[in-house]
C-alpha cells in the first residue's frame, strides 16, 4: 500500500486518509474517491490531499476484517458487518465466554495490522452482548499476511465460541453437629437460588444430616438415587484436609476427591470431587456469602458444561484474589 501525499490529478480511486471539511459537506475518511469527489475537493482549491492507494496485492480494510470474522464464526457467536474495517462479534445466547488465548495472542502477533480484542476468557455473558470485535488497523492488508491470519483463526475448534449454560438440578447437603444446627441455613439456601438462577440452575432436593462421613454418604447417594446433576455440600465446619468429614462422606459414597484447595480468595477451601459422572463440590464458608467468589467461577463452568480438573483449578490463581486483605502480623 502507498501511502503519503496524493496530487488531486493522481487522487481518483485512492482512499481518503483524513475527513475533508467543505462548504456544505465533507468527504469522510475512507471514502475511495470518485469522479464527483475529486471535482468538488478541486473546486475548493485545493491541489493535493493524503491518500492511500492500494497495491495489487493488498486487500481492502472491510474486505479483510469480512474474512477474518468468517473464520471466527461458530454457531454460538453472531458476527457483524464490517464498518471502517471493523467488525464486531457477539454472544447468541446467555452462557460463558471461551477463548484460545493462545491463538488469539498469535492472531494480534502475526501482523500489526490486524488486532482482535476479547473479553476476558470464562467470562459470563448474555444474548447479544459484544465479546469480541475486530479491527484493520491501515486502510488494507497484505494478502499473505491476511491469509495467515485466517489460519490462524479457523480449524476444527473454534477460536472463540459461548458455551450455552445448561438446565441443571442441584442436590444440596447441610451437616450439622449434634449439639449445634447449621446457622444461617435459610440465608444459604437464598443466595444459592440466586446464584443458580444466573446459570439456569434449581434446587432439586436438599438434605440435612450428622456431620458423619457415613451420613455424608447417605445424603449423597439419597440425591443421585433422585437424579441431582450436581451434589453441593455444605459442612458443619470448614474443610481442612482430605480425610475431613465432607470428603470422606464423598469417598464412602463411591466418588473420590480431585482437587482440595484453590488459589482463590475467598474460596481457598473449596474441595472438587466426583461421584461416577456427577460432580460433588465441598463448599467453602464464602460460598454462603453473595459477594463473588471462587465457588462462582467454579459454577460458572460447570453450568456451561466444561471439563473441570485439579490443573484447571490451579490455573485460577492469577487474578484469583478477589477481595483486599488486610496485613495479618
Amino acid at each position: 500500500m502507498q501511502f503519503g501525499d496524493t496530487p488531486i490529478e493522481h487522487a481518483l480511486g485512492a482512499v481518503l486518509a483524513h475527513s475533508v471539511h467543505l462548504d456544505g459537506g465533507r468527504i469522510p475518511k475512507g471514502r475511495v474517491l470518485t469522479h464527483d469527489d475529486i471535482e468538488q475537493l478541486r473546486a475548493a482549491g485545493l491541489t493535493s490531499i493524503v491518500a492511500a492507494r492500494l497495491d495489487e496485492n493488498d486487500v481492502a480494510e472491510n474486505a479483510a476484517a469480512a474474512r477474518i470474522g468468517q473464520a471466527l464464526q461458530c454457531d454460538s457467536l453472531d458476527i457483524a458487518k464490517p464498518s471502517t474495517g471493523r467488525v464486531n462479534i457477539f454472544a447468541k445466547y446467555n452462557g460463558l465466554c471461551v477463548i484460545d488465548a493462545v491463538r488469539i495472542n498469535q492472531i494480534n502477533a502475526a501482523h500489526e495490522s490486524m488486532t482482535i480484542a476479547t473479553l476476558p476468557p470464562f467470562e459470563p455473558v448474555s444474548t447479544g452482548q459484544l465479546i469480541a470485535t475486530v479491527k484493520i488497523i491501515p486502510f488494507a492488508v497484505p494478502l499473505p499476511e491476511l491469509t495467515n491470519v485466517v489460519s490462524i483463526a479457523g480449524g476444527n475448534e473454534p477460536v472463540l465460541s459461548v458455551q450455552r449454560f445448561q438446565n441443571r438440578t442441584v442436590g444440596v447437603v447441610f451437616s450439622e453437629l449434634p449439639t449445634v444446627p447449621f446457622k444461617g441455613k435459610d440465608k444459604a439456601i437464598r443466595v444459592l437460588e440466586d446464584r443458580l438462577a444466573q446459570v439456569g440452575g434449581k434446587i432439586g432436593d436438599m438434605a440435612v444430616c450428622q456431620h458423619e462421613a457415613s451420613a455424608v454418604a447417605e445424603a449423597i447417594r439419597s440425591h443421585l438415587e433422585r437424579g441431582c446433576d450436581l451434589i453441593l455440600l455444605f459442612g458443619a465446619s470448614a474443610i481442612v484436609d482430605r480425610g475431613d468429614v465432607i470428603p470422606a462422606g464423598i469417598v464412602e459414597a463411591g466418588g473420590e476427591v480431585t482437587y482440595f484447595g484453590m488459589p482463590v480468595e475467598p474460596g481457598n477451601m473449596l474441595l472438587l470431587g466426583r461421584v461416577g459422572e456427577v460432580n460433588a463440590i465441598g463448599l467453602p464458608g464464602c460460598a454462603r456469602s453473595p459477594k463473588f467468589n471462587g465457588f462462582d467461577w467454579v459454577l460458572q463452568r460447570l453450568f456451561a458444561g466444561l471439563a473441570l480438573s485439579g490443573p484447571d483449578i490451579a490455573g485460577m490463581g492469577v487474578g484469583g484474589l478477589l477481595k483486599d486483605l488486610q496485613r495479618r502480623e
